[in-house]
């Protein structure tokens, strides 16, 4: 009995410590967890009934009379959160978007603000500004401006934690392997303008901009389309999207053109025409109250070859990814 209780003890020590062991039950215990949640969650979470009494007395004699509901005192435009024009959050969460750009840093996000504002006419939409035009049924027009979207390559950005949107990435792969000596032509920031429209059916949403540089700095143009589709499972919330930007050749070489004054031995002038990038996105959140979410996000972007075939750019995609917790005030 001595012996045999000695190796049972022997043998749950060593399970114990043996690190492959403990993963699996460690991963057992996860899976375990994580069903046992998806079914007790759907349990928990009640709706509320708009018809509860909002007073309730303590005399047995009125509570046979009919007392009146939170909806009658309380009209719902005058506690509804829906009716605030703003919104406000904060996603915690590590991320990263890669640099195409030679001898240059991916840029690390851990932080995200969501701010927005939609009033019946002008909106704030994450450092996009706009003015509703004309609207349908299903369809709408705006007027909008906002940053470059090349603006996070250059380094006046690169040190910003926080930004206003979910990115991240892993550079793996060099196309062209630069000497470290070189840097990427400094650019300033730019700011474009035009017409959006946008068009939904059902779950989906088809997005179409018209941009041109209004800062001066180029003086080129954008194109920028995208269709997106929402699925909605209990508490999820997938939605995958696909779409293309295309820049004209002075928006394209503006960003990662050299120029003759900024060439040298190890970086030759080079002059990018008309571009076509392409881009897959896919972003997931889980909820897990009214306010708390598990948010995540991955897009691939493939750049053109005119832009890769410039030595100033060293991959020929850009890939962002993004995990976090999301807290919506």
């Amino acid at each position: 009995l001595f012996n045999n209780s000695q190796t049972l003890l022997m043998e749950s020590v060593f399970q114990l410590c043996n690190p492959l062991a403990m993963y699996k039950r460690i991963k057992l215990f996860l899976l375990m967890a994580g069903t046992f949640l998806g079914i007790a969650a759907p349990s928990v979470q009640g709706q509320e009934d708009d018809s509860v009494n909002c007073i309730v007395s303590s005399q047995a004699s009125s509570q046979e009379q009919k007392l009146p509901s939170c909806a009658e005192l309380y009209p719902q435009h005058l506690y509804s959160d829906s009716s605030s024009p703003w919104r406000i959050g904060f996603s915690a969460g590590l991320g990263e978007r890669s640099n195409p750009l030679i001898n240059s840093d991916d840029i690390p996000i851990y932080g995200v603000i969501q701010l927005s504002y939609f009033g019946e006419r002008f909106f704030f939409d994450n450092g996009d500004i706009g003015w509703h035009l004309t609207s349908g049924e299903n369809w709408s027009t705006n007027l909008i401006a906002g940053i470059g979207g090349e603006r996070s390559f250059y380094s006046f950005l690169n040190s910003s934690s926080v930004g206003f949107e979910s990115v991240a990435a892993d550079q793996t792969d060099q196309i062209k392997v630069a000497a470290p000596s070189v840097e990427a032509p400094e650019r300033d920031m730019t700011v474009d303008g035009g017409v959006e429209f946008l068009f939904s059916r059902g779950n989906s949403e088809f997005q179409l901009q018209l941009l041109g540089d209004i800062s001066n700095q180029h003086q080129g143009q954008e194109i920028w389309f995208s269709w997106g589709h929402v699925i909605h499972h209990s508490r999820w919330q997938i939605a995958p999207s696909i779409g293309f930007n295309w820049k004209s050749d002075q928006a394209a070489n503006y960003f990662y053109g050299v120029r003759e004054e900024e060439a040298s031995p190890d970086l030759p002038m080079y002059q990018v025409d008309a571009a076509l990038n392409v881009f897959g996105r896919l972003t997931a959140q889980y909820s897990l109250n009214d306010h708390w979410k598990v948010v995540s996000v991955f897009q691939y972007e493939w750049l053109a070859d005119e832009i890769t075939a410039s030595p100033a750019v060293q991959d020929d995609y850009v890939q962002t990814a993004f995990l976090g917790l999301y807290y919506e005030f």
